[in-house]
């Protein structure tokens, strides 16, 4: 546009110069040919009045003849037509001048005119006629240069002022295409700015009248699309944002199967890159471990179908949703749900419920036959009856013993404070449990190794003084006869050691991973042997999670434990 613009004024320009040329060459000629014949008509008067006064017109044309020479031609013509006086040529050689149009006119009406182009010479030439009281005719002629004569004695300054002006003329052209576009450049740069940090809407420019209330419609209507695209990108970011923090994996296909819509935590569970674009990709492709054969059976149908599948080591569920729009099938919705730590749950719980079951039927059943006993009279002596009596007593102490365990157990669980945070000093703690123990120690022939630093924690110290109790006691516990427990205190990097070590009858590999749950104990040939709930370490793992906590265990079979428990430092909890 603008090259059209500035090529239009250009030429314009152009045309106008070469117009304004010819307009002025053609007055300027115009002008010496009026300024000719004026020149004529004057001298035919004066030489006319002058002729009059004289004796001798001859002699007075010779003279001025002779004073003319080269500006003016006189010739003195007869009635006749034979040339009387000629001042530029050879009278006697010149033809008879009587039909010539200024002579026959002058011959008619006193006085004659003609104009005459000479191709030879390339000038016209100006007649002017009077007839005499004599009847002889007076011819004057003045000689000028034709148009195109004159045109070219011009052309050099023509010439230059056509640069000239033509250099004036492509400024003049750059200047007015620039002063014409500014207008629609500011347009146009405010309809680029529309929507971006530098938005200047409702801002109408310095542009044409006519230009404006399109400007302004423009600018109106932009603010209802930014407005429009301003909600539909905050609610399509919502909606994202939704999508991302879903626990669940979500797939939108259309009815092809071609991916639409995938959040990362679908992404995750098909393996796929997370900066990956999938979108168009064909899903039975990328996801072969679920049936789609009963997906494509259920076709359109309106109702949900679900169906279960493994990768790994995690359990899915899939839930298929067909998606319609308007009453048209518009796709597939796919929901995957990790129901591993569900299922691990139900299955804990169902545990738990055989393990609750088996650990009280067993004092349970002996209180029963020691009561049936008493019952039934079955007792031979007193003390037949006080020995049943106070087995009754220990399994009905143990029972309310596991079932306070439970509770406890459950307290911990629901996060249920016995007392205020505080600052605890660990150490202390260990030296006071190890004392504590010294007759089971010396009953089972055990040595405790304590290696402890001055430690400080954040926590409960009732409960803590429980994880040191159960963590010592299974040391001891399942030990060999003569075997040593090492307990240790130390920080590191802000965080608070406390391990205890042993060189007892260690824990398989595989039910390594097990040890934490309730009442689960991992040496089975042990564990009928050795008196215990099976809830110590379970109760352990609670405490320590609540205590911000971290906890593991290394083990080898027939060559001990180590538990190692990790704490914030008190300075790093109150820093």
């Amino acid at each position: 546009m603008k090259r059209r613009i500035y090529l239009s004024l250009l030429a314009m320009g152009f045309a106008c110069m070469a117009v304004t040329i010819l307009i002025y060459s053609w007055v300027v000629w115009h002008s010496a040919q009026e300024q000719a014949m004026t020149e004529l008509n004057n001298a035919v008067t004066i030489m006319t009045t002058s002729i009059k006064q004289v004796d001798d017109p001859l002699r007075y044309l010779q003279q001025t003849g002779q004073n003319e020479k080269g500006n003016m031609r006189i010739t003195w013509i007869g009635s006749t037509g034979h040339i009387l006086y000629e001042s530029d040529y050879d009278q006697e050689a010149m033809e008879n001048h009587l039909e010539r149009p200024e002579v026959q006119e002058a011959i008619k009406e006193g006085k004659g005119s003609s104009v005459r182009m000479s191709s030879t010479l390339e000038k016209t030439l100006y007649y002017k006629a009077v007839r005499l009281d004599n009847g002889t005719i007076l011819r004057l002629s003045l000689e000028r240069r034709s148009l195109y004569m004159h045109f070219l004695s011009l052309l050099p300054l023509l010439l230059l002022l056509l640069a000239l002006t033509s250099l004036a003329c492509i400024k003049a052209s750059r200047m007015l295409t620039t002063s014409l576009l500014a207008p629609l450049r500011r347009t146009a740069l405010i309809m680029e700015n529309i929507g971006s940090p530098e938005d200047i809407r409702g801002k109408v420019p310095p542009v044409y009248s006519e230009l404006r209330p399109l400007v302004q419609k423009i600018l109106d209507q932009s603010e209802v699309i930014n407005h429009t695209i301003q909600t539909l990108e905050q609610q399509r970011n919502v909606i994202r944002l939704m999508m991302e923090n879903l626990q669940e994996g979500v797939i939108l296909t259309d009815p092809s199967y071609k991916i639409l819509v995938i959040n990362q935590c679908a992404k995750s569970v098909l393996d796929l890159r997370q900066n990956l674009t999938v979108s168009g990709l064909d899903l039975p492709s990328l996801f072969t471990a679920i049936d789609w054969e009963l997906i494509r059976q259920a076709g359109t149908s309106e109702a949900a179908s679900e169906q279960r599948f493994a990768l790994e080591d995690s359990l899915y569920q899939l839930t298929v949703q067909p998606v319609y729009k308007d009453h048209t099938f518009y796709g597939v919705l796919f929901i995957l749900d990790d129901i591993t730590e569900r299922e691990r749950r139900e299955q804990l719980r169902r545990e738990f419920t055989s393990n609750v079951s088996h650990e009280l039927k067993t004092p349970l059943t002996s209180i029963r036959g020691f009561a049936e006993v008493l019952a039934a009279g079955m007792f031979k002596s007193h003390e037949d009856a006080q020995h049943f009596g106070t087995r009754i007593y220990e399994q009905a102490n143990r029972l309310l013993g596991m079932i306070e365990e439970i509770l406890h157990l459950t307290r911990i669980e629901e996060k249920k404070q016995s007392k205020p945070m505080e600052a605890v000093h660990l150490k202390p703690i260990v030296q006071d449990v190890a004392s504590f123990m010294e007759p089971v120690l010396l009953e089972k022939q055990i040595t405790v190794h304590c290696t402890l630093a001055d430690v400080t924690v954040w926590g409960d110290e009732g409960r803590l003084r429980e994880v040191v109790v159960n963590l010592v006691d299974n040391a001891v516990k399942y030990n060999r006869p003569g075997g040593h427990v090492y307990v240790s205190l130390r920080e590191e990097e802000q965080r608070v050691l406390l391990q205890v070590t042993d060189t007892g009858i260690g824990i398989p590999e595989d039910k390594q991973k097990r040890v934490f749950e309730r009442f689960y104990r991992a040496d089975v040939s042990h564990s009928d042997k050795i008196e215990g709930s099976g809830l110590g370490l379970s109760i352990v793992k609670h405490i320590v999670d609540q205590h911000q906590g971290r906890i593991s265990l290394t083990s080898k079979e027939n060559s001990g434990t180590r538990i190692t428990v990790s704490f914030p430092a008190y300075r790093e909890q109150n820093g």
